[in-house]
Formats: C-alpha cells, sequence, structure tokens
C-alpha cells in the first residue's frame, strides 16, 4: 500500500484525467431510493484504477463482506460489549428474532402520532399540542435535529418541534421561549437516563410544565424513549407515554427508531417510514451490489485510503443545502465516536492513522470561510460535495446557482489554477495547485427517502472503515470515561470543595469556578 501511495504522487488528477476519456463514467456510482436516485462520484479524489482495484483487494482481505452479512444477521458484532448491532433491523422487512418487536414499537409509535394529529391525546387542559419539545443529547439530539432542520422546509409540518441537548440553562430558555405550556408534547430520550445533561433538561422542562399546570398535569405532556421507561420514573420523570429502544442500537445509529418520535408526530409516521425506506434502499445495495460499485465500500475504502495511507488528518462534509447544516454535526458523531479508537477488536495496538477528524458546514457561505485553506492552504483536506438536483418542486435560478457553485468549487480543488502572467507580482498568489481530493454526492430530490439514504451510506462506510482497521465501531468508552469524571467534578462543586483526590490544575480550576460562581 505505500508503494501505491508513492505511485499516487506521480500522477495529477488533470494528468490521470487526460489519460482516461472515461475516468469519470467508471469513478460514478448510483443508487436506487425508490423512484429517486444517488449519484457518488469519486473520480477527483487521488486514485487511479490501479488503486481503486488495490483498496478493493484490501476489502476482501479485511473480511469486510463477511463481516457486513454477520451484522445484517444480528450476530456479536461489538465484542467489547457482547451486543450486536442491528440498527439496520429497525427498517428492515425480513424476518429477524427482533422484528416483532420493531414492527410493534413502529405501530405503537404510529398510534401515538395519529392520536396526537387527530387531537385525541392532547395536553392536560384539553388542548391540542402544537409543538413538540425533542430533549436528548448525542444521536438523540443530533438525529432528530437533522430531519427535522432537513425536511421542514420541503415538508409540510403539522406541529413544530424545538430542541434541547447540552447541560445549559440559556438552551432550555430559549427552546421554551413563547411556548404555551397547554400546547407543548415534550419527548424525553435517552437509552439509560442516567445521562445528566438528558434528566437536567428533562428536570427543568417538568418544572416549566408544573409552575404552569400543576404536578398533576406533567406527566400527560411528557413522553419517554429509553431501553426501560422505569429507570426514567427512578430518576423521578413523570410520563404519560412511553417507547422502547433497544441495547443493541448505539445512539448515533438512532434515528431510525422512536428517537426519531418528534418527527414522526410532527410530519406524520407516512414521512418517516420514507425514511426508512430509503435507509433501507442503502442497506440493500451495501448488501446486493458488487464491490466495484458498492457506494459504502468504495468511500470506506476510500476513507481509509485517504487517513491512513496519505495521512490526511482531517475531512470535510459541505453541504450544497441549508436544509442539511446540521449534517456535518451528525457525521461528525458518528464516524468519530465510532471510529476514534486506537486498540484493535483484539485489545492490540492499530498500525496505522485511524477516524479522520470530520468538520464542515453549508455551501456557498463555505467558501467565504474555509475554502481559501482548501485551495492555497499547507494541508490537503479531503472534501465531500453533498447536494441536490432538485429541492422544491419548481426549480430555480438560485438553486441553479448554488450546485454551479458546488460543481465549481470541486472543478478547483482538482484542477488548480497555474499561475499567469508572466513578471506579474501576482501570479503566484492567484495560483492554486490543484490535485485535492473530494467526492460528489448528488441526490436526485431533497425527500425524506433521500435524507435516509444519506444518513445509511454514512453509516455502512463508517463500518467498512471500521473493519478495515480492524476495530469496534459500535463502542465508545472514551465518552463514558469522561461522564464518570464529570460526575465525580459535579460532586465537589455541589459540596462546595475541590476534592484533593484531583490534579493540581483540576483543583486550581475548581477552586477559582467556586470562587466566581
Amino acid at each position: 500500500m505505500l508503494s501505491l501511495a508513492a505511485s499516487s504522487q506521480q500522477h495529477t488528477l488533470a494528468q490521470m484525467f487526460a489519460a482516461d476519456a472515461k475516468r469519470a463514467s467508471t469513478m460514478t456510482m448510483q443508487a436506487n431510493v425508490g423512484a429517486q436516485s444517488l449519484l457518488v462520484d469519486v473520480s477527483k479524489q487521488n486514485i487511479s484504477s490501479e488503486i481503486l482495484s488495490a483498496l478493493l483487494d484490501v476489502v476482501r482481505e479485511a473480511g469486510v463482506e463477511q463481516r457486513r452479512d454477520a451484522m445484517f444477521s444480528g450476530a456479536i458484532v461489538n465484542n467489547t460489549e457482547q451486543q450486536p448491532a442491528l440498527h439496520v433491523a429497525l427498517r428492515s422487512k425480513a424476518a429477524s428474532d427482533v422484528s416483532a418487536a420493531v414492527a410493534s414499537e413502529r405501530k405503537k409509535m404510529t398510534e401515538f402520532a395519529n392520536g396526537v394529529r387527530n387531537g385525541t391525546i392532547c395536553g392536560a387542559t384539553g388542548k391540542t399540542f402544537t409543538h413538540v419539545v425533542n430533549v436528548g443529547i448525542g444521536g438523540s439530539d443530533l438525529g432528530p435535529r437533522l430531519v427535522w432542520e432537513a425536511l421542514s422546509p420541503v415538508v409540510k409540518a403539522d406541529l413544530q418541534c424545538r430542541f434541547v441537548s447540552n447541560i445549559d440553562p440559556l438552551g432550555v430558555q430559549q427552546a421554551l421561549q413563547g411556548l404555551d405550556a397547554e400546547r407543548t408534547l415534550v419527548v424525553m430520550c435517552s437509552k439509560t437516563f442516567s445521562t445528566s445533561e438528558t434528566l437536567a433538561n428533562s428536570r427543568a422542562i417538568a418544572a416549566w410544565l408544573e409552575s404552569a399546570l400543576g404536578a398533576d398535569a406533567v406527566a400527560q405532556h411528557c413522553a419517554v424513549v429509553a431501553v426501560d421507561a422505569q429507570k426514567a420514573r427512578a430518576q423521578n420523570i413523570s410520563f404519560a407515554h412511553s417507547f422502547a429502544m433497544w441495547q443493541w442500537v448505539g445512539g448515533r445509529y438512532s434515528v431510525s427508531s422512536a428517537v426519531n418520535l418528534c418527527n414522526v408526530v410532527a410530519f406524520r409516521p407516512e414521512v418517516h417510514d420514507q425514511m426508512l425506506d430509503g435507509m433501507r434502499a442503502i442497506d440493500e445495495h451495501f448488501v446486493s451490489a458488487p464491490l466495484q460499485q458498492n457506494i459504502p465500500m468504495v468511500l470506506g475504502a476510500i476513507g481509509v485510503w485517504n487517513r491512513s495511507v496519505l495521512g490526511r488528518a482531517t475531512h470535510a462534509l459541505i453541504s450544497y443545502s441549508d436544509a442539511l447544516a446540521s449534517f456535518a454535526p451528525y457525521v461528525q458523531q458518528l464516524e468519530m465516536e465510532s471510529n476514534g479508537k486506537r486498540v484493535r477488536t483484539d485489545g492490540t495496538p492499530v498500525s496505522v492513522e485511524t477516524a479522520p477528524v470530520i468538520w464542515g458546514g453549508v455551501g456557498t457561505n463555505s467558501q467565504h470561510a474555509y475554502m481559501q485553506l482548501l485551495h492555497q492552504g499547507t494541508s490537503v483536506i479531503p472534501v465531500d460535495f453533498i447536494g441536490f438536483a432538485k429541492v422544491l418542486e419548481q426549480g430555480s435560478e438560485e438553486h441553479d446557482a448554488l450546485i454551479a457553485n458546488m460543481l465549481a468549487q470541486s472543478q478547483a480543488l482538482a484542477f488548480g489554477r497555474t499561475a499567469d502572467g508572466a513578471g506579474d507580482a501576482l501570479s503566484d498568489h492567484r495560483a492554486m495547485p490543484g490535485n485535492r481530493p473530494s467526492t460528489t454526492i448528488i441526490a436526485s430530490q431533497l425527500s425524506a427517502a433521500t435524507l435516509g439514504a444519506l444518513i445509511a451510506l454514512y453509516e455502512h462506510s463508517t463500518f467498512v472503515q471500521g473493519c478495515i482497521w480492524d476495530i469496534n465501531s459500535f463502542d465508545q468508552w472514551g465518552v463514558e470515561h469522561g461522564k464518570q469524571l464529570a460526575a465525580t467534578v459535579a460532586a465537589d462543586i455541589a459540596e462546595g470543595t475541590a476534592s484533593a483526590s484531583h490534579d493540581s490544575s483540576t483543583k486550581s480550576l475548581l477552586d477559582w469556578y467556586l470562587k466566581h460562581r
């Protein structure tokens, strides 16, 4: 692989395109998403056809296909926690050990959403709900928030959603601003109901409801999504409605579960089903498409190439649609929490770099922010450009201009600009080296189905990378350790004194905070 890395530097993208008239077509893949489609062009990555073939050999040697099949079959693929990772079962139509439970919960979600929407499920004073406040953190926030932001511009929402995640009183205050407690439904999402942020925010909102409606009314306005709803009761959280999530679904993979309840209510159950259809379309593509045309396999292999072989430490996602403003943060958690690991599945150290830093935002705003660095900076940063052929039913000149910018940026990264004007003092300043890699992903239309397809695409690409690195993409021990330390520090704050067990820096910071709070 190192020899391939050296050979990749011998030919620029401009040279490879000039030498191969079919490069764009042979390095473009498509997947059907119902009546819509998804196109992925990797021809502007720093790979030749020989390198791509070698990368797919690595996929085979790593047993990715076998690990994929094991995941889909419900085998234990999370070896450190001895669990399967069955997020794909949440949208599958195939019979499995968990399909009956999944179907039952989806039916329960549908009945609840329809009840809220038609007014048979209402607030304590008999008024219908007009707003849903989703309380969660990590995947319990990022997933529903992404769905709401992506679909609310193109799908009619009959209720409005707001989101609370961070343990910040200003966040709760802002989410509740202008809301009528009589018409507010609260969905509290937590796998274990032990996460401090969700507990604190749930209690703060419950106190708001109680102050407006009385203690006996709070439960009627609250729904809980958890592995065991009784754990919410043990934390003195009142609720009249509860929905299941399962231990075998990681939070960052949970958007196809009842974690998305706020959007099921707001948009109607059929829209959630359409999102699941789009996810299932990519699941089926991932299982059945040949390697050379298997989009998650190819993207995962290229991700390993860029990070582990070429040493590219970060990866930018730029969505040319305001609707996907939260897509980069969503993929941040998905990839970095999944693959930010330094040991293999057997506990031995990895020998290569894993998991790039994921970052990004929305074009064309990005062109006035960080694209300068991508074009002319000293770091080479792979980019995923994401757009839609159609957003609204009626096309527009503005959307055409948006996509023109997206395509132009990928073109400029790949081919650069030579120094012009011999003797011009500014020619070197204007020159751009080019040969900078990008992938372009275009869906035929912004819809629930194509949103689901994009989410599933990155889920599976993340899984492929984890398989090649031989790491467990489904645990997160680093996150758990941070939570444990936070509980210790919080106890010190509550007692008003910094424990001597802390290191000198933490103790000094705690002393300062306690003095100034």
